[in-house]
């Protein structure tokens, strides 16, 4: 694991180190977390986790599909455009 994109061995750990990267950098903080978004065997997809991190905010600084953009991109570069607990690799 580096210093710049750390990763966990267990796929919401390392989601929950995705979302608190979103929170640093980005300031996306509303509390989502890796177990709010791992639904048993059902895969999660980059759009599916891009809209419960922008609905969960109150406020956007600026436009959505602005942020739709930089955060499936992260995920995505992460991931894949979906992954599942069985299939993840760190």
């Amino acid at each position: 694991m580096s210093k710049k994109d750390p990763r966990d061995p267990d796929l919401i750990r390392d989601l929950d180190l995705l979302l608190d990267a979103l929170c640093a950098e980005w300031d996306f903080c509303a509390g989502v977390r890796g177990e709010d978004l791992v639904q048993g065997a059902k895969p999660l997809t980059s759009k599916r986790f891009t809209d419960t991190v922008l609905d969960a905010e109150a406020e956007l600084p600026g436009n959505r599909a602005s942020w739709d953009r930089r955060i499936k991109r992260r995920f995505v570069q992460r991931y894949g455009h979906s992954i599942t607990r069985r299939d993840y690799r760190p």
